[in-house]
């Protein structure tokens, strides 16, 4: 991080002490902290933009993406303003940015350029080729003429496409993924006007640049190649789940919509977790609802994309997170949707510059899907002399990769509500990009039951009368006595459970020995010596049994 994190660090600082200080974001927003906010900071604070740096005679300009593939220079007002309708577009906010736009004077090629990425995600073609007229910035004018080509393919208009994609590109050919998207048009140009021979070749060379581009690998005809063998043991170690087509590429409608149920089913299928599972379902249609508003060209508020987990061990936040990654690959959102599992050690290194590094390769291998940080207050452990410097270059690190990637990554904080909520209090950054917070109860006595006997009924093992009664006590002392937390909600329930069987087998293996058959009676009943023994084993104390073991 060197020089930048340590300026990162004093404009933060800066801006937690005056956060009316435009300038001071202007400068974490050149550090790359918080850009999102930032803009939004420096344009509620216009009337102060400038004023530190004249007073102080130092220079100071960020840069800000004005663009899919094109960033511009954020050091003036004006700047300022184009940055601030960027975002607006960025958010899908369209009806706010056109209320700045539609004033704006198109004297300028960068003020032309938004004007035209509006008139785009608004499908306003006749526009967008308004806008797009005489931009002659070179880098400005190869995206502006890559949205007038789509634009052309869209109403039909193939041959003129073709004339308008043919010189490009003129600046942008060392950026694969405008190469690749200037391929896979003019493909969309070819297979318009019957020329599928043309069109496969460009789609494949479209695949080459951008393999993950829309559905190029299937238009590119892509014979996906054979599944490695894995072994069964590390297959099941590390499980990652990949929501695609049938031919590897982009899901289908239906697909979708059957991830989607899946989802749903997963979610239901959990035990207790009611008011997780409205929050979930209450998410889920906000971000259908959001995606409808804009595929019909109304404005639609920011959906939630990063999210805090605040619950107690064992109450399902992880696997409410893989049905969260269905449902955000379910509705489009993201590409995949499979599940990263990190915590402390897999982000922070031992000395200065790993942390980053160790970071962005957790982050890089759940980029179209979620990362799931658990005990994420560990990365702000105050218990350090001198503070924890790796832990906050961590976070330095993913909320900045949590702003860039923020259309292919969903980032879960998760840990106790306590030790999450102080430090989300210690990381204004945090705060504001992790601002949907969902709340795991501890399960109740019925609940561990339910978990304990459904785990039990899936092996084909039953509980006697009284051994049920055994597992209920078992259930409601740890409640009681305020350890279930400590023991592991869900995860107790389980390993009651599977002790609960090992006791069983253990006592009809001293009665029969290696020679004995035992019968199907005994290798599936569970009596109350078998739950008890199995909680004392989990919890290290003997209680009162309600009745006597059977006889021999």
């Amino acid at each position: 991080m060197g020089n930048r994190g340590a300026a990162a660090d004093s404009f933060r600082a800066a801006v937690e002490h005056n956060p009316h200080a435009a300038d001071a974001w202007l400068g974490l927003h050149a550090a790359g902290q918080l850009q999102g906010q930032a803009v939004e900071a420096m344009h509620a604070q216009a009337q102060s933009f400038g004023e530190m740096r004249t007073m102080l005679q130092t220079p100071l300009s960020s840069r800000f993406q004005i663009g899919t593939y094109v960033t511009f220079r954020l050091e003036t007002p004006r700047d300022l303003w184009l940055a601030r309708a960027a975002k607006l577009l960025d958010d899908g906010l369209l009806d706010q940015a056109w209320d700045m736009l539609s004033h704006a004077v198109l004297d300028c090629d960068e003020t032309r350029f938004v004007c035209a990425r509006y008139a785009v995600l608004k499908k306003d073609w006749p526009l967008l080729l308004t806008f797009a007229e005489g931009i002659r910035d070179s880098l400005l004018r190869d995206e502006s003429q890559l949205c007038v080509a789509a634009g052309l393919i869209a109403q039909g208009v193939s041959h003129e496409a073709l004339n308008v994609l043919n010189p490009l590109p003129l600046a942008l050919g060392d950026n694969a993924g405008f190469l690749g998207e200037v391929a896979y048009l003019r493909g969309g140009a070819y297979e318009q006007l019957g020329r599928a021979e043309e069109a496969l070749q460009q789609f494949q060379r479209a695949f080459r640049y951008s393999p993950n581009l829309a559905d190029v690998a299937q238009r590119a005809k892509v014979t996906p190649p054979p599944a490695a063998r894995v072994p069964a043991q590390a297959a099941s170690a590390a499980p990652r789940e990949q929501h695609e087509g049938p031919s590897g590429g982009t899901l289908s409608d239906e697909e979708r919509s059957v991830l989607l149920d899946e989802a749903m089913a997963e979610l239901d299928a959990m035990v207790g977790l009611a008011p997780v599972k409205r929050q979930v379902r209450s998410l889920s249609a906000q971000l259908r609802m959001a995606a409808v508003r804009r595929s019909q060209g109304l404005a639609a508020a920011p959906a939630p994309q990063h999210l805090v987990f605040a619950g107690p061990p064992g109450t399902g936040k992880t696997t409410v997170a893989r049905v969260v990654g269905k449902v955000f690959a379910g509705l489009g959102l993201l590409e995949r949707g499979h599940v990263v599992e990190a915590q402390r050690v897999d982000l922070v290194g031992g000395h200065l510059g790993e942390t980053a590094i160790k970071t962005s390769e957790a982050i890089d291998r759940a980029l179209d899907g979620v990362l799931f940080i658990d005990e994420a207050y560990a990365l702000s452990n105050t218990g350090y002399s001198g503070g924890d410097a790796f832990g906050k270059e961590a976070l330095q690190v993913l909320l900045k990769r949590a702003e860039d990637d923020r259309h292919r990554l969903v980032v879960v904080l998760a840990g106790y509500p306590d030790e999450i909520a102080e430090l989300l209090s210690t990381n204004p950054g945090l705060a504001s990009r992790f601002s949907t917070r969902v709340d795991f109860p501890s399960y109740t006595v019925d609940e561990l039951v339910l978990i304990a006997e459904s785990f039990l009924a899936a092996q084909g093992d039953s509980l006697t009368e009284e051994a049920a009664v055994a597992l209920r006590m078992s259930c409601d002392l740890v409640v009681a006595e305020g350890a279930i937390d400590r023991l592991g909600n869900g995860r107790f329930a389980r390993e009651l459970a599977r002790k609960t069987a090992a006791a069983r087998d253990l006592r009809v293996f001293d009665r029969h020995g290696i020679s004995g058959v035992p019968s199907q009676d005994e290798v599936t009943t569970l009596y109350v010596c078998d739950v008890m023994d199995a909680h004392q084993e989990l919890t290290g104390s003997i209680q009162p049994r309600p009745s006597a073991a059977p006889e021999a």
